[in-house]
């Protein structure tokens, strides 16, 4: 028997127990089905440097987010000593994303049944449209989750004219209480901006269609009270991502970082925002050769392993990015192009740059939710919700524009993207199917209630009919696709864990890798959780040439990545197998050294497997 105290307790405490259950319904089916990964070697790497495998000390400084938060997690390994804090961190990011959305959307629901309701649909969507995302682990959709529960919070919460933002100091000071009660909204923008500021950053004028959604339904609009709440809110977001760069700035103002950057901003612009062309030595053969580089060197560039010549420095990068810019413009594709692309986009064509199938839930629930806000603005008679969805429309039309000119919509990008857009949506219908219509307001002005002749189709019952079928729809696709990509992750990484396992029992040696041998590969988020100095590191890739990429080589000796090729004993080089090594013998070929690369070893399958190579130098040749 449940006892009354029991039943008050659940009555004082619903709103935070039923997100917190489905919440974890769905952390323990993704846990006890899936093993987590990082999606990409990117976040491993991450990883490896807050962690101290790359170093052998946890780096409180690892490139990609903003220093306060990267230090913040490098504190956390030496106080528990294991690696497994950054994937802790960034799956409770994840589902307490998903946690905050639930608990905000309580509010909308009178009764229990209508809570677990919207518990049930919004968990069904969330895993529909992000199971894949949820299980393969990445730090640019994680901030993405971030970014739209921040804006889900801000959405939901109590408007400015409120009696709740009444102080006893007057109406005055409102605007503090009111930006107490979205402090939450601030906060998880900032955190959002501090683990990858460019996602926040694209988010950030989304936001901004927030915050007007939300002043425009003040009644009156243009007081100077609702300006120094919304302007007051919005400010502190700035001021927060503010503080987040100048403490970045700071902590990277040695001049050995800012040359790193200089190279690293000039890299991301050639490498992930230009066409592969650019970087082929024979169709760009003149410029190349003016700037003293011979094919070699361009063999270097291409294949991404530059971190073998000591020439391709910042300087040098940066002129290759002037070039690639003059030769494919800032965006690398018209305008006219952009707008078919996104028009196609729009329409779900197959045979494009991204996967129809992959995109079309996500389109579908966008879908899905306009219809539901435009049939709700009609019967309850609020003709708002006109101007509303054409600004969110223009909006997202530029931030899609932009991702598409600059030929940069990967699925970690386009994805969170459209999962704001679907947060907002929804929370703009809870506003609405929450409000007074037209037909309520004239009677409570003391006129004659105006009769609905819509009365019997209920929005409410018509808003979890329709996302019910849309979710359900979704989810059995979404589940095969993932089950699909780990069957596939779980073999291609057979080879990666072979070869670290071979890595690790032959500690006296360094294992320096051909940077695209290893693309393929990921890694599980908690395989082992230890922190010791790992013998292995790439031949070029974003950490090539910066002070963490020395220190590594320095704690084996060796002062460069050639010095240690060319001069080290106990260096091995790691390859695909069948992959032609030309490109390595050829630039110390053309620089008076005969290299030998002899196979000592096989890992994996002999087709598609990794080689372990010991380089010999057979003779010098005098120019």
């Amino acid at each position: 028997m449940v006892s009354e105290k029991q039943v008050k307790f659940y009555r004082k405490w619903e709103n935070w127990i039923l997100p917190l259950l489905f919440t974890l319904a769905l952390l323990l089916f993704t846990s006890l089905r899936f093993d987590y990964y990082y999606s990409l070697n990117d976040d491993v790497l991450m990883k490896d440097i807050l962690a101290g495998v790359y170093t052998g000390v946890p780096e409180s400084r690892n490139v990609q987010m903003l220093y306060p938060l990267s230090l913040l997690l490098s504190l956390l390994v030496k106080v528990f000593h294991t690696s497994y804090v950054y994937g802790i961190f960034l799956c409770l990011c994840q589902f307490g994303s998903l946690y905050l959305i639930l608990y905000r959307s309580m509010r909308y629901g009178k009764k229990t049944v209508g809570k677990v309701l919207l518990c049930l649909l919004e968990s069904l969507l969330f895993a529909g449209l992000l199971l894949p995302h949820l299980v393969f682990v990445q730090y640019t959709v994680t901030s993405g989750l971030l970014g739209a529960a921040g804006i889900f919070w801000f959405l939901t919460g109590e408007a400015a004219a409120c009696p709740g933002m009444q102080t006893r100091s007057g109406k005055e000071n409102g605007w503090v209480c009111f930006a107490k009660r979205n402090l939450q909204a601030v906060l998880l923008c900032v955190l959002a901006f501090l683990l990858r500021p460019e996602m926040m950053l694209l988010l950030l004028p989304l936001a901004c269609v927030a915050g007007v959604w939300k002043w425009g339904m003040e009644r009156p609009v243009f007081t100077r009270y609702n300006a120094f709440c919304y302007v007051g809110v919005f400010s502190l977001i700035l001021i927060g991502l503010l503080l987040g760069e100048v403490s970045n700035t700071a902590a990277y103002g040695s001049g050995e970082w800012k040359e790193f950057f200089r190279l690293f901003d000039a890299r991301t612009e050639v490498y992930d925002f230009k066409t592969e062309t650019i970087l082929k030595f024979e169709e760009n053969q003149e410029f190349y050769t003016s700037l003293g580089l011979d094919e070699t060197q361009g063999a270097l560039l291409e294949n991404y392993n530059y971190g073998i010549d000591d020439s391709i420095d910042a300087a040098l990068m940066e002129k290759i990015s002037g070039y690639s810019r003059e030769k494919e413009g800032y965006f690398g594709k018209t305008l006219k192009e952009g707008i078919w692309l996104y028009k196609a986009r729009l329409q779900n064509m197959p045979g494009l740059d991204f996967d129809a199938a992959v995109e079309m839930p996500f389109l579908l629930t966008e879908a899905a939710l306009a219809v539901l806000l435009l049939l709700t603005a009609f019967l309850k008679r609020r003709a708002g919700v006109i101007w509303q969805l054409l600004a969110f429309g223009g909006v997202r039309s530029i931030l899609w524009m932009y991702l598409i000119l600059r030929n940069r919509v990967p699925e970690r990008i386009s994805h969170p993207l459209y999962t704001v857009e679907i947060v907002m949506l929804a929370a703009l219908l809870f506003m609405y199917l929450t409000k007074n219509g037209a037909a309520d307001e004239a009677a409570q002005g003391g006129m004659e209630k105006v009769r609905n002749p819509y009365r019997w189709l209920n929005p409410v019952f018509v808003t979890a009919a329709l996302l019910l079928v849309t979710a359900l729809s979704i989810l059995p696709r979404t589940f095969a696709r993932t089950v699909q990509e780990y069957a596939a992750r779980e073999e291609i990484n057979r080879t990666d864990i072979a070869a670290r396992a071979y890595y690790q029992s032959h500690p006296e040696n360094l294992y320096l890798a051909d940077v695209y041998s290893t693309v393929k590969f990921s890694e599980k988020m908690f395989r082992d959780g230890e922190c010791v100095l790992g013998n292995y590191d790439l031949l070029g890739g974003w950490l090539s040439k910066s002070p963490l990429a020395e220190k590594k080589l320095k704690a084996f000796g060796y002062a460069s990545l050639g010095q240690a090729l060319l001069e080290g004993e106990n260096v091995y080089l790691v390859a695909e197998t069948g992959q032609s090594l030309d490109w390595l013998t050829d630039y110390f070929g053309r620089r008076g050294t005969v290299l030998r690369a002899e196979a000592k070893e096989v890992i994996g399958a002999a087709d598609s497997g990794l080689v372990i190579y010991s380089l010999h130098r057979e003779e010098e040749i005098n120019d």
